[in-house]
């Protein structure tokens, strides 16, 4: 079966990227992760990420206890959210579509080693959550996976695979349990 995406290596990390992460490391512990949850904290937390790199669309939330490895690789739409204790592990892109939730201590892991071989290279490949589309509470998303639009991840799930559009998933390793609906009143919203 051939992968969509290629794998991109990440044998080993310049001097440049790892001098930008451990400044992010030390912004993100004394200037980020100390901050309340007001909607003024909100706002510079969005900056902070911003000032490194992360493309923020309007009314998008961060928690201050959510990790993002390299707010450079981070993209999300409008009204996206990455709630408490999400660990982002950003080496490659993430990208949230509008209207997202990434729930409480939820895994978006980019990268993953290859077993193939004794060395086990770092590898990443791209993860891409599509609009109205829910990752719920302690789920796992794997390397290379697309959540398809409005689909929902159930808790504690773990992604392997592509998530086709309005779906239910749930279990280890997620299969679909139904199709979502939305009822008539939510339709033309």
């Amino acid at each position: 079966m051939a992968e969509k995406v290629k794998r991109l290596y990440v044998d080993e990390m310049s001097f440049r990227l790892r001098l930008r992460r451990l400044i992010w490391r030390v912004v993100y512990l004394f200037l980020f992760r100390p901050t309340p949850r007001f909607i003024v904290f909100d706002r510079w937390r969005l900056f902070l990420l911003r000032r490194f790199g992360a493309r923020i669309g309007k009314g998008s939330r961060v928690a201050p206890d959510c990790f993002v490895w390299a707010p450079w690789n981070l993209e999300m739409g409008n009204y996206a959210c990455l709630a408490e204790g999400v660990d982002c592990y950003t080496i490659g892109p993430l990208k949230m579509g509008d209207y997202t939730t990434v729930s409480q201590r939820a895994f978006i892991c980019t990268a993953s080693h290859e077993i193939k071989t004794k060395a086990r290279r770092l590898f990443s490949r791209p993860i891409t959550i599509c609009d109205h589309a829910w990752v719920a509470a302690e789920a796992f998303v794997g390397p290379g996976v697309t959540i398809g639009e409005g689909s929902v991840v159930g808790a504690r799930s773990v992604v392997v695979r592509d998530i086709e559009p309005w779906k239910v998933v749930g279990g280890n390793p997620a299969r679909v349990l139904k199709d979502r609906t939305l009822s008539e009143d939510q339709l033309d919203r």
